[in-house]
């Protein structure tokens, strides 16, 4: 009985563990974007992060290595939902990517934007910056976009000789020049027709 009891005690803390923990991750990760844009990243510390969310330095290194870490993993969080793949059960792939990609150019206009840009300017003097950019930003970015075209491949839709890094780099590469030189508008016409541009070369020709 006694064992019963404890078993169930466990089970019952542990269960209201997790909201705790999901509850701590989210502040932090509020806090270090709020603190970033208010008095620029350089100036971030894991100690202000733990003040500004109200937990301990101990439970952020729990989770992040670093401050850049979690800055990462904040930023992803937050702009993922405004840049998300249309499914391609829906659509073609090539109406995802294209669709996708306007998403990309109006959420770059937006503060997700300038605080992206601040993130990229940081991360040239910064090499531990620019590790967590690249692990949690650029890499799982590319991970999509490699899902939707290796289905439009699989699909007949699109050759099957393609170089998907390359296919990549030719898509998002427009848009990251417009993004960091600002020679130009970023809008989602210009997004668009920069998809349609590469795809045309991407999409399998009919004999």
């Amino acid at each position: 009985m006694d064992s019963a009891f404890s078993t169930s005690k466990k089970s019952s803390s542990e269960g209201a563990g997790r909201p705790r923990d999901q509850e701590a991750r989210n502040a932090i990760l509020r806090a270090s974007l709020s603190l970033v844009k208010e008095f620029g990243y350089r100036s971030l510390t894991i100690d202000k992060i733990a003040q500004r969310a109200g937990t301990g330095k101990t439970t952020i290194y729990r989770w992040w290595p670093s401050k850049a870490a979690v800055v990462g993993e904040a930023f992803l969080s937050q702009i993922s939902p405004e840049i998300a793949f249309p499914s391609v059960s829906e659509m073609s792939a090539v109406e995802s990517i294209r669709r996708q990609m306007r998403a990309v150019a109006q959420a770059f206009r937006g503060p997700n934007g300038d605080l992206l840009r601040a993130l990229v300017a940081e991360a040239q003097f910064d090499s531990e910056l620019s590790h967590a950019l690249v692990k949690t930003w650029v890499r799982p970015r590319r991970a999509l976009a490699t899902e939707i075209l290796k289905a439009g491949i699989a699909s007949g839709e699109l050759r099957s000789d393609i170089d998907v890094n390359v296919a990549i780099d030719a898509l998002y590469g427009g848009l990251y020049y417009r993004f960091l030189i600002p020679y130009a508008p970023l809008s989602s016409e210009f997004a668009g027709d920069l998809a349609d541009t590469v795809l045309n070369g991407l999409v399998q020709q009919s004999r």
